[in-house]
């Protein structure tokens, strides 16, 4: 029994049929592409003034309404210093002036004849109503000297600082915008130095963000940026104004500030994303993030078996890289791959 049972035939093994894993690929091809850095940061307005008075008086409105949040136009004038008193005290200047003038002519007739004519030309230009004209020109020491003692001069530029401050009376905004913040009520007394207001400008915003080293290095004054809101519903045209000279110490980026022009729907505070257009990248082919491990390794197929190969990473986005190191027509796995064990074979998924 033992002898037979011992005779018997092994059953014969077979080896289990190898079978393909398909995986994602593409064919290494390099070529020229435009940086772009995506960064994140809060707008704010590219100017806030604080609106004092320089002169005395009680206040008034101007074209708008003296209230927070009310928008004005550039030139309007947003506020009113009145003091009823000071611009008769000019225009009493004036003609006290003009009386002076008036009273030199005839001198100026008989000893300064050549300059005769533009006194008198000066002289009727003269307008209480209006801004004193310009003095006439190339004055002789002699006739500088005669008119210095008649105060022609002295009073001349004494009414010029009066209608310049008489100016000051009428505040007008410097920019397109609104009011932040008020101060002090229409109709009350204010004086030299009194804070008013405050306003911010409303049709020109900057937005900080911030920029890592390696990719500050691919930016330019001047580029061009397209700035959203995070659901990308809102979408403003930009450029950058200034690139920061600090790092950060503790993020260890680079402020750069984009100017964007003011439209409906942006405020002073909300958080928007840029991207930022810089320089052109020569001789690099884009990959996904997650087909990279080890920090700059990569599989290759050649003859249906992946290989292992280092790459050059020239720049990170979000979810790709810039790349370059591998020949031109490789099969590049665009795919993460996991447990790669064993050799089996590999086909490309087309």
């Amino acid at each position: 029994m033992f002898l037979l049972f011992s005779l018997k035939e092994e059953p014969q093994k077979t080896s289990k049929p190898q079978h393909d894993i398909f995986v994602e690929a593409e064919t290494v091809s390099y070529g020229d592409m435009q940086a772009v850095v995506t960064s994140s940061g809060r707008l704010h307005t590219y100017n806030e003034l604080v609106v004092s008075s320089e002169v005395s008086g009680r206040l008034s409105e101007g074209d708008v309404a003296f209230r927070p949040g009310q928008t004005f136009r550039k030139g309007q004038v947003i506020a009113k210093v009145l003091n009823p008193e000071f611009p008769l005290s000019v225009k009493a200047r004036k003609s006290r002036f003009l009386q002076t003038l008036a009273s030199v002519l005839p001198d100026l007739r008989l000893d300064y004849s050549d300059s005769y004519d533009q006194w008198y030309r000066f002289f009727e230009q003269i307008d209480i109503e209006k801004p004193l004209p310009e003095l006439p020109e190339s004055l002789s020491s002699q006739e500088r000297i005669f008119l210095a003692s008649r105060n022609i001069i002295s009073d001349y530029y004494t009414i010029l600082g009066d209608e310049a401050r008489l100016q000051k009376h009428n505040i007008t905004a410097p920019f397109a915008g609104a009011f932040n913040e008020v101060v002090q009520d229409p109709g009350v007394v204010v004086n030299p130095g009194t804070q008013l207001a405050t306003i911010v400008r409303t049709d020109l915003y900057e937005l900080e963000v911030p920029v890592t080293m390696e990719e500050v290095k691919l930016l330019s004054v001047g580029d061009s940026v397209k700035v959203s809101t995070d659901n990308d519903l809102q979408e403003w045209l930009g450029k950058i104004n200034r690139i920061g000279a600090v790092v950060n110490p503790s993020s260890q980026a680079v402020s750069v500030f984009v100017v964007v022009n003011g439209d409906e729907g942006m405020y002073d505070g909300m958080y928007l994303t840029a991207r930022l257009y810089g320089s052109m990248l020569n001789d690099v082919m884009e990959m996904p993030r997650n087909a990279i491990f080890q920090k700059n390794k990569v599989y290759v197929l050649e003859d249906k078996t992946l290989v292992q190969k280092p790459v050059t990473i020239v720049k990170r986005n979000p979810q790709t890289v810039y790349f370059r190191g591998l020949d031109e027509g490789d099969e590049l796995i665009v795919e993460p791959l996991l447990n790669v064990t064993g050799n089996p074979n590999y086909q490309i998924l087309r």
